[in-house]
């Protein structure tokens, strides 16, 4: 007996000693952390660059295995190919990939030229358009009986800016946007490694999928493991399902838009389209960020033109509120109007750009998270409560 007690003893004695032991180590740990956070981050920041050829490459295998799959299975029925093991895939493969690099193609070949021409044309007429805002303010003046001497003042302060400032720099202007362009030429060999690995991740995903399960099932009980696989479901179907439906949304609202503003003879229609397109896919504030700067653009060349894109801006977006995007998008997040807000202010002031495009989806998967646990939480609660009353009883 007095062997047992000991023992316990002893077995206590080792309990605090390695419960020290761990917050000592925890404690160094963290001062370390934090003495060395500088070094941490960049560390972080060039493993993130590193990695971002294998992230591109998930992404991308993510949202065209769908394609892939529904390619196999019609590719299947035919006796010849079902007949050969995975050449059904490797042909969705082939098909996939070949469709999506003829796009880059048309887009780098027809597409980038347009964009660019738009922006020298803009650059250089800059004087023009704000000679056209000051007879604008001046003939406003004159109609309604304003003093309009400090208008010309201003003028001369601006075009002498700009005579001494935009016009010889034009030249610096034009070779920064060569030097975003080898920037985006080295973004795309990125782009090229990431479709290589997509191409792997896709053809052998059955075993990326079993190796994943077994590590999950190795190191979880299997109620943890069913709650986790519950959870990555969600997110494949939330982050699929509104991230593809607000792409494919955009880009409809751009081609609408560009065709519109054709129609209309609005200046710069291509260069407005794609700023309204690719501001469409951040939700709630998209439309705005597009559109403000357009209208600016406008007012500053034709107020009349201005006018007539604002009416066109706010019908398209009219249709896509209230007919294209509940067609597409439906209640696939199940988010209040609150909560998208907060969503976009929170991740976009920390991740900018990229954290508006990806805030909704991502919140949904946390939201969905949290309400999960307190379920739990309060499952647990009620089990406890029932556990003391029967005590009590």
């Amino acid at each position: 007996m007095l062997f047992f007690n000991k023992r316990n003893k002893d077995n206590n004695y080792f309990k605090i000693f390695l419960a020290v032991f761990l917050a000592i180590v925890c404690s160094i740990v963290v001062y370390f952390l934090f003495s060395k956070l500088s070094y941490l981050i960049v560390f972080l920041k060039k493993l993130l660059k590193i990695l971002t050829p294998v992230l591109i490459g998930i992404v991308f295998a993510y949202l065209l295995n769908p394609i892939v799959s529904r390619l196999e299975n019609v590719l299947n029925k035919y006796k010849k190919i079902n007949k050969r093991k995975k050449l059904s895939r490797i042909l969705g493969i082939i098909i996939t990939y070949l469709a999506l690099v003829l796009l880059l193609i048309i887009f780098i070949r027809f597409f980038i030229p347009s964009f660019l021409d738009s922006l020298n044309m803009m650059f250089q007429n800059i004087p023009k358009y704000f000679e056209n805002v000051f007879t604008f303010i001046k003939n406003v003046c004159a109609k309604y009986n304003i003093n309009s001497k400090f208008i010309d003042s201003y003028r001369s302060n601006i075009n002498s800016a700009i005579k001494d400032s935009v016009v010889p720099n034009l030249d610096i202007i034009i070779n920064n946007l060569a030097n975003g362009i080898t920037s985006v030429i080295k973004w795309v060999i990125d782009v090229v490694v990431s479709i290589i690995i997509s191409i792997y991740l896709i053809y052998d995903k059955e075993l990326f999928s079993e190796g994943i399960n077994r590590v999950l099932k190795a190191y979880f009980s299997p109620r943890t493991y069913n709650e986790i696989v519950n959870i990555f479901k969600y997110i494949y179907k939330v982050l699929g399902g509104f991230m593809v439906a607000r792409l494919i949304d955009s880009l409809i609202i751009g081609i609408i838009t560009f065709v519109v503003l054709i129609i209309f003879k609005i200046p710069y229609a291509f260069l407005i389209s794609l700023i309204v397109g690719i501001t469409n896919i951040i939700p709630f504030f998209g439309p705005f960020i597009g559109a403000i700067p357009s209208l600016l653009l406008l007012l500053m060349i034709n107020p009349a033109k201005a006018l007539e894109f604002g009416i066109i801006i706010l019908i398209i977006q009219q249709f896509d509120g209230n007919v294209l995007g509940p067609k597409l998008i439906g209640d696939k997040i199940g988010l209040k109007s609150f909560w998208v807000l907060f969503a976009i202010l929170l991740f976009g002031g920390l991740f900018g750009f990229a954290g508006m495009i990806f805030a909704v989806p991502l919140f949904a998967c946390l939201s969905v998270f949290i309400e999960h646990r307190l379920e739990e939480r309060e499952e647990y609660n009620k089990e406890l409560e029932s556990k003391n009353r029967k005590k009590v009883s």
